[in-house]
């Protein structure tokens, strides 16, 4: 299978370039998503909404840093743009110190040292755009390419992907501690998968995660069936039509999901919000 992807040094190479507006708290989410909307009309941006950053306590502090570090590391991930506010429990510029250390073309910007809402999604496009500008895509051939399957519904075909893959070379990590498919996304991002082939629950529609394009695969459940539009494909699909969508996809067409802009991150939590 030959993937040609993005080379993104020490994160390795991906198969997207993007970009993402990262608001460590979130108090932030909506200014970031301001930014990522007109970054979007030029660069391919992405960013998510949260409820982590502050009023939280406990493993959670550290937690919730190193999932954020985990994003800003994927390979799939080009440079970084991380907005505070300026009194959360996380400090933006301390999750931006060691971002650093994972990403060097991270940059950090504090609402409240920034001239307030607009002030700082201006701010926020100019520095989003420089990050561009600064560190262009370069294109790379991809020779360690990392499927992650979501098996929140069991699935026969899976077993057998997996094992054609491996016989193709293809790494594999699988997911199925959860029967929610968004925790067991979040999983095989900090696996560091590239691309993610997903057996969604019966009762749960296609679903996705913005850092990592994510094929659904449908059963034969009514809600599937009525969704069927949604998904990548049907779960009549064999293991050789799904391959041949994982080299395409990772050659760059989108999935459904993808396109349509969906998706969530669902960061893990211990302790409750205080």
């Amino acid at each position: 299978m030959k993937i040609t992807g993005y080379d993104h040094t020490n994160r390795g190479v991906g198969i997207r370039n993007l970009q993402l507006i990262l608001p460590s708290v979130v108090c932030s989410t909506r200014v970031s998503s301001r930014i990522a909307t007109e970054i979007s009309k030029q660069y391919p941006a992405i960013t998510f909404a949260h409820q982590h950053g502050c009023g939280i306590i406990g493993n959670d502090v550290g937690g919730i840093t190193e999932y954020f570090a985990s994003l800003a590391k994927h390979p799939n991930i080009g440079s970084v743009l991380i907005v505070g506010l300026g009194c959360e429990t996380i400090q933006g510029n301390e999750l931006a110190d060691k971002l650093l250390k994972e990403n060097s073309s991270t940059k950090y910007l504090v609402i409240q040292e920034s001239g307030g809402v607009q002030g700082t999604v201006d701010g926020g496009v100019s520095a989003a755009k420089e990050l561009n500008v600064t560190y262009p895509p370069k294109k790379a051939e991809l020779h360690d390419l990392h499927i992650g399957i979501d098996l929140s519904n069991a699935n026969l075909v899976a077993a057998e992907l997996v094992t054609q893959l491996g016989a193709l070379g293809i790494k594999t990590t699988v997911s199925s501690s959860h029967k929610n498919s968004g925790l067991n996304f979040s999983e095989l991002m900090e696996a560091g998968v590239h691309l993610i082939v997903s057996f969604p629950d019966e009762n749960q529609p296609a679903s996705g995660f913005p850092l990592i394009p994510t094929l659904n695969i449908s059963s034969n459940s009514p809600l599937h069936m009525a969704l069927a539009a949604d998904f990548d494909l049907a779960g009549n699909a064999t293991v050789a039509q799904i391959i041949e969508l994982i080299e395409s996809v990772g050659n760059g067409a989108k999935t459904k999901v993808e396109a349509m802009g969906a998706g969530e991150i669902i960061a893990p939590r211990v302790v409750r919000s205080v």
